[in-house]
């Protein structure tokens, strides 16, 4: 669901919603409810266990972020379906956003996160990956991680959809190595 609104709402709806496993979004006047379904947890876990298992085999320091709230205030607010930062420094904010979108419609994803100038975002949407750097203003579309240079994304696209999600992940990692 897709409407106007003010901060306020948004803070409101925000704290309302989280009980009732619900996100919300507010970007420049627009307040988008969502509700979590398993097909999207199911993609987004499965994405997010894809980066872990590359960082890990290839020794590399990273930090899960999860879906923590980032917010502008007054200007946008809302969590992604995942998120990344690496390196061993903690960071202010995460360097990858991953998100799963399985409607159209809404709040456009990469609008929402060149407002906290996040360097990568991974948009899962019909059954492709499709991953996007930040260049000045905007985001331009990517065949290789600018954050994770070596992790294969067309492999993720392979496997994202596969179960069990650990007949995926032990393939992804045996492919990796």
């Amino acid at each position: 669901m897709v409407g106007l609104g003010d901060w306020d709402t948004y803070l409101m709806l925000d704290r309302l919603c989280e009980k009732q496993g619900m996100r919300v979004r507010f970007h420049r006047g627009i307040i988008e409810v969502m509700s979590i379904s398993f097909p999207h947890e199911s993609l987004k876990g499965q994405i997010g266990q894809f980066v872990r298992t590359y960082c890990n085999e290839h020794e590399l320091d990273y930090n899960a972020w999860g879906s923590t709230t980032q917010r502008v205030e007054g200007v946008m607010g809302g969590e992604p379906d995942d998120s990344f930062s690496f390196g061993a420094d903690l960071k202010k904010q995460p360097d990858l956003f991953i998100e799963v979108a399985l409607s159209s419609g809404g709040i456009d994803k990469l609008e929402f996160w060149c407002e906290v100038k996040a360097q990568e975002v991974w948009i899962w949407q019909n059954g492709r990956l499709h991953a996007f750097v930040l260049k000045g203003d905007g985001y331009q579309p990517v065949t290789k991680s600018k954050v994770l240079p070596g992790i294969d994304l067309k492999l993720i696209e392979e496997l994202a959809e596969v179960k069990p999600h650990s007949k995926a992940i032990r393939e992804f990692q045996k492919r990796c190595r």
